[in-house]
């Protein structure tokens, strides 16, 4: 196990525990291989037979797990220790080592050498983190005699884990503009991590239709943010418009968010932000994450969520103070509260918020061992509730590290719940509170441990498998008040990251409202994408009423095998898709991949006509786009397999800690058809259970990038309503927008 530390609260070893240092390179390029060594020397009081040395770090970290068989290969962690000293070696788990003194003792000044990635023998080292960090701790605790009673050395030797190369570029742009204001747009350059690519020195040229922009090339030259502003910029032609960003040097582009203009003062303006991250262990980091939220992110608002369990008041003082500082309506809202963190026995996950700054912490557990005198616990989301209700405060249930019990829901608290983060996408979740009669809207987060509020990726992380989502907000204004009143009116959606602009109406009512009505509704979506839209689905409840295609046709030569589905209706729910692709009578030209968001997945040509493929996803669409040189004798063939991942708990009768990340065998199969059979058909096989699925079609034409769709519900039945949609993009990013309840008197 990990050792129990809180780096602004716990006591630290005194002197004569001995002391901890770094003997490599002080900085790392995030996700590259690299030699970590580290050298402790036991104080004066030594450390006896049985004591025991624990090596670890305080953040959820990704880095690869070390290994100790063969040094000739990656990963080799070698361990020096004194003549006549026997050393047990273990890993509780992937950011721990635990050094046990099996025989033998250490005295003062005698020194144990831990190389993570030992290069000596051939290995290539060890992979570091993916995501940068300016202080990548590594902290040593030391139980001098094997009691339990052990301490954390003072020292705290650390590296800066940095951006790597330009892999992609950003443009972030505000989603509305008066048509007569000058504003700026950001343009971020980032590694294949998604980290800031500060390191990057080189051009980038921009395009801007419709735009008057302050300069069409800007020039990086290690920028400390990874982000360039472009000030000075004008509409020219009203209308939605867009901004591309292209350096040819590194073969990288990317397109800005869709940019609506007004002649007149807009009502309503549309706020992008992560209302769920901050599981930064650190609380002295807490600064850097909310700097990285506004500089560079550029989102409008972001939560702070530690769990509770994990969070001393201490820590929550300096979450407070932080929150404090960074507050600048009109540029900038941090969203106070916290992650109550409840098992789901007592009711699951949920993020609690606040309509004003310095509210005190009500934990589900710990108020005894990380409170202060006089704290107390809420041991169920009933007493949360209870404790609450009557008061201004947000309360939004999530799949997390537990999923939220939806069969505990307080309305008055409860209006939207989190259906989208880096733990993958939960359409199911949506769908419950629906089944329930519940009147819910949509939120997405990142709920990321890696202090990247706004722009998160899964990394390496076995318990996370996709980009972290957004929220998007409709609001009069960007401050505290005017954000969590939206919320509360459910006057929001969920992406999966995307900043795709998109709203609904119902006459002259809109996302998140009630109404009562006697004549029949004509539903109406608006959505304008990041990239082209493939199709738009509107739902009456559980009932999907309407599916309009954007795409204007098929391919003649590219053929799309998409994978989907969750392994059920809880945390830790993804599935593991292996299998292989072949094309018969052609050869395959090129492969494009869809929503392989985790580094875990990857695929490769064996030959001119087989793909093979591993593939980690959670709830969302995923897969292979193939260009086939003659489609005209093509036939495919998809084999493939499944793995469900699950996280069970291995303590007692297996419901306690410690958890273990396991893959289970499920469906497997094998679907063959000739490309002049499919047409414009979609050849899709339903496996039974949480959308799980596997499909062969020819893979839709890109059309444009905006959407209007009506349908009028001419089945509609008496009672309660709810109308949400669903806008689907071609390159598999969703967004999933609140629902318009209509009370139909018939």
């Amino acid at each position: 196990m990990t050792p129990s530390y809180d780096p602004v609260r716990s006591s630290l070893a005194p002197a004569e525990y001995g002391s901890f240092r770094l003997d490599s390179q002080a900085e790392v390029v995030a996700g590259e291989f690299t030699s970590v060594k580290l050298i402790f020397t036991a104080g004066s009081r030594g450390v006896g037979t049985g004591g025991k040395i624990t090596v670890f770090n305080e953040c959820d970290s990704d880095w690869a797990a070390p290994q100790m068989t063969d040094p000739t290969v990656d990963e080799y962690l070698s361990v020096e220790r004194p003549s006549g000293v026997a050393l047990f070696t273990t890993f509780p788990n992937t950011t721990t080592i635990l050094l046990t003194i099996a025989s033998g003792a250490l005295d003062n000044g005698d020194q144990i050498i831990v190389t993570i990635g030992d290069r000596r023998h051939g290995g290539g080292g060890t992979r570091a983190q993916t995501f940068y960090e300016d202080d990548h701790y590594f902290l040593c605790e030391v139980d001098l005699d094997g009691s339990g009673r052990g301490q954390v050395l003072e020292t705290r030797p650390s590296v800066c884990v940095s951006g790597g190369d330009l892999a992609e570029l950003d443009v972030i742009a505000p989603p509305d503009v008066n048509a007569s204001d000058e504003f700026s747009l950001w343009i971020k350059a980032l590694d294949r991590w998604g980290n800031p690519a500060r390191n990057f020195s080189g051009n980038v040229v921009l395009t801007a239709p419709g735009i008057a922009l302050g300069s069409h090339e800007v020039a990086f030259d290690n920028e400390p943010t990874g982000v360039i502003e472009v000030k000075g910029c004008r509409i020219s032609e009203p209308g939605t418009l867009r901004v591309t960003a292209t350096c040819e040097e590194k073969s990288a582009s990317g397109v800005s968010n869709p940019i609506v203009t007004a002649d007149i003062g807009l009502a309503k303006r549309l706020f992008w932000g992560d209302p769920h991250s901050g599981q930064v262990a650190d609380a002295r980091k807490i600064a850097d994450y909310y700097r990285h939220a506004r500089d560079v992110s550029h989102i409008d608002f972001a939560g702070y969520q530690r769990n509770d369990s994990a969070h001393s008041t201490t820590a929550y003082k300096i979450q407070q103070e932080e929150e404090s500082k960074f507050h600048e309506p009109g540029r900038f809202v941090p969203l106070p509260g916290f992650e109550w963190s409840a098992h789901l026995e007592w009711g699951g996950h949920h993020n609690v918020y606040f309509r004003r700054f310095d509210q005190p912490m009500k934990r589900w557990n710990g108020a005894a061992t990380l409170g202060e005198p006089g704290e107390t616990d809420l041991r169920h989301v009933r007493d949360l509730h209870n404790h609450y209700r009557g008061t201004d405060t947000v309360i939004t249930p999530h799949v997390g590290g537990q999923h939220a019990d939806l069969q505990f829901h307080d309305p008055q608290l409860e209006p939207v719940l989190e259906v989208v983060s880096t733990h993958g996408s939960f359409e199911w979740f949506l769908r419950e509170s629906i089944e329930r009669g519940y009147k819910m809207g949509f939120v997405g987060g990142n709920d990321c441990h890696t202090g990247r509020p706004g722009d998160d990726r899964p990394g390496h992380q076995t318990r996370r498998y996709a980009k972290g989502g957004l929220t998007g907000i409709y609001a009069d204004h960007l401050d505290l008040e005017s954000i969590l009143d939206a919320i509360k009116r459910r006057r929001c959606y969920a992406t999966t990251g995307a900043r795709i602009r998109a709203d609904s109406r119902i006459g002259t009512h809109v996302m998140g409202e009630e109404l009562t009505s006697h004549e029949i509704p004509t539903i109406e979506v608006d959505a304008s994408g990041t990239g082209p839209i493939e199709q738009v689905d509107i739902f009456r409840g559980l009932e999907q009423i309407h599916s309009e295609t954007i795409s204007p046709g098929r391919s003649e030569n590219r053929v799309r095998v998409t994978w989907k589905g969750a392994s059920k209706m809880s945390s830790y729910s993804g599935i593991v898709w292996d299998g292989s692709i072949r094309v018969s009578g052609t050869r395959v030209v090129s492969v494009n991949t869809l929503r392989f968001d985790s580094p875990r997945s990857h695929w490769r040509q064996v030959s001119d006509n087989l793909i093979e493929f591993h593939s980690w996803a959670c709830g969302y669409t995923s897969g292979l786009e193939l260009e086939l040189e003659d489609p005209a004798v093509a036939e495919v063939t998809l084999n493939f397999r499944s793995s469900l991942i699950i996280g069970e708990k291995f303590g007692k009768h297996g419901e306690t800690p410690p958890r273990r990340m396991a893959l289970s065998e499920a469906d497997s199969g094998s679907i063959t058809v000739r490309l002049d059979e499919l047409g414009d058909e979609k050849l899709a096989v339903n496996l039974g259970h949480l959308d799980r699925s596997v499909a062969i079609e020819r893979a839709p034409e890109p059309g444009s990038s905006d959407a209007r769709v009506s349908v009028a519900d001419l089945k509609i039945q008496p009672g309660i309503n709810p109308y949400w949609a669903r806008v689907t993009q071609l390159d598999q990013e969703v967004a999933w927008l609140s629902p318009i309840f209509v009370d139909y008197a018939g």
